[in-house]
C-alpha cells in the first residue's frame, strides 16, 4: 500500500506503525500532518467543485478503517470504519461528530467492500458509498460507546478525491486519479503555502483525468515512461497540471503566486532531485516560469476562473 514516488506529479494516515489518530494525543506529529493536510485540501476541494467532473459530500473530516492498522489495535475502533480528524467548521463535527467515531451505514446501507476495490482498505469503499449519494441529505449512521444514533445532514459538494498523509519519511507526493498522498516528510519540510501548491497540481491529476487518459492511451508510468512517445504524453499531463493548480489556488482564495515560488525555493530544487530527476519533467526554473506566463495569460482577472482551455482536454 506504500505507493509514493519521488515526484511532484499524493485525511487519513496510511498504515503502520503507531496508533490510530484519533487514539493519540493533540500534539501528535501525525495528527497535527493530518489536520494540516484536511484543511489545505477541503479548502482547494471545495472551491473548485464547478471544475470537477467527479464530486463528493463536503464532510469536513477523513476516514480510518481497520484494516489500515495491525490487529492488537482492533480492539480500539467503534466500528469497522471511523471518523479520524475533523475540522470543527466542517459538516460532521457540526453535527456531534467527533474523532473516533464510528460510521456503520450511509442511508441504512451498511459499509462493504465494493467490488471495483477489494484489496483496498475498507474506507475507500465507504468514500466511494458517500460520493454516490450527492443530490440528497445524507443519514450517516453513527456509533459512539457502543450507542447508535442518525446523524441527518446535506453538506455541500467538492471535487472528488481521497486524501491521506503516508507515514514515510520522504518529501514526496503523488495521485493515482483516486487518491491524494503527501509524505510525512514533506508536511514536515513544507509551509502551509508549499503543500497547497503541491496539492493542487495532485488534485489538477484527478481534474484532468490524467490517470484514465494515459491508461487508455497505453502509456507506461514505470521506466518505460521515461521514453519515446510515453515519456511525451506524460511531461504533457504533467505541464496540464502544473498550469491547471494556479486555477485551483486562485478559486480557493490562495495567491497563485505560491506555485513558482515553490519551484524557486530550495524545498522546489529538493523535490526536484537534481542529477536523479525524471525525464519527464521540466527544470524548476522552466516550470516557475511557465506558471507565471499562466498566471498572466488567463488569470489578470482574478478569482473565480474558469480555464476552458484545460478543461476541455480530459
Amino acid at each position: 500500500m506504500k505507493r509514493l514516488v519521488l515526484a511532484i506529479t499524493c485525511c487519513a494516515s496510511l498504515l503502520f506503525p503507531g496508533a490510530p489518530v484519533w487514539a493519540v494525543g493533540h500534539n501528535d506529529p501525525v495528527r497535527i500532518a493530518d489536520l494540516r493536510l484536511l484543511k489545505v485540501s477541503e479548502r482547494i476541494q471545495n472551491a473548485n467543485a464547478s471544475l470537477c467532473d467527479r464530486l463528493a459530500p463536503a464532510l469536513g473530516a477523513s476516514l480510518e478503517s481497520k484494516d489500515q492498522f495491525p490487529a492488537e489495535q482492533h480492539d480500539e475502533f467503534a466500528a469497522d470504519v471511523v471518523f479520524g480528524v475533523l475540522l470543527e467548521e466542517g459538516a460532521a463535527a457540526q453535527h456531534g461528530i467527533a474523532e473516533g467515531d464510528g460510521l456503520l451505514a450511509i442511508d441504512g446501507a451498511r459499509i462493504r467492500h465494493r467490488p471495483e476495490l477489494e484489496g483496498m482498505p475498507l474506507r475507500d469503499s465507504a468514500h466511494a458509498m458517500l460520493a454516490a449519494r450527492l443530490d440528497a441529505p445524507l443519514r450517516l449512521t453513527v456509533t459512539r460507546g457502543g450507542q447508535e444514533r442518525d446523524v441527518f445532514l446535506q453538506p455541500s459538494k467538492q471535487c472528488r478525491a481521497l486524501v491521506e498523509v503516508l507515514l514515510e519519511d520522504k518529501r514526496a507526493a503523488r495521485s493515482d486519479g483516486r487518491v491524494i498522498q503527501i509524505g510525512l516528510g514533506l508536511m514536515r519540510r513544507a509551509s502551509d503555502d508549499e503543500i497547497a501548491a503541491v496539492f493542487a497540481h495532485e488534485l489538477a491529476h484527478s481534474v484532468l483525468r490524467h490517470r484514465d487518459r494515459l491508461a487508455g492511451a497505453g502509456v507506461s508510468k514505470g521506466l518505460g515512461g521515461e521514453f519515446g512517445r510515453d515519456r511525451q504524453l506524460n511531461a504533457e499531463a504533467e505541464i496540464e497540471a502544473d498550469r491547471l493548480s494556479v486555477h485551483l489556488l486562485a478559486n480557493a482564495g490562495y495567491d497563485p503566486r505560491i506555485a513558482p515560488a515553490l519551484w524557486r525555493s530550495a524545498l522546489g530544487r529538493e523535490l526536484d532531485a537534481g542529477l536523479f530527476r525524471s525525464r519527464i519533467y521540466a527544470s524548476p526554473e522552466q516550470r516557475a516560469q511557465m506558471l507565471e506566463r499562466e498566471i498572466v495569460d488567463y488569470l489578470a482577472g482574478g478569482a473565480p476562473t474558469w480555464p476552458g482551455h484545460l478543461l476541455a482536454k480530459r
